[in-house]
């Protein structure tokens, strides 16, 4: 009995199917923490982001900002 691998075409076999997403699997999240220097001057803007509030964690300086 031939082998069912030998009859199928190699057009086929190598096909592979692209799937896109049409909504986002994770949502983006609202705010991040950016890393900053501990004598660093905080304003209203770091990096781009929107400021909301300083933040100690574990003995280092984050600034919690709004994600864009």
């Amino acid at each position: 009995m031939p082998s069912k691998n030998k009859t199928r075409s190699k057009a086929n076999s190598n096909y592979k199917t692209t799937i896109i997403p049409v909504k986002r699997v994770k949502a983006k999240k609202d705010n991040i923490l950016i890393e900053v220097a501990k004598d660093q001057i905080i304003g209203e803007f770091i990096n781009g982001f929107q400021v909301i509030k300083p933040v100690k964690r574990y003995g280092k300086y984050y600034v919690l900002v709004k994600n864009k």
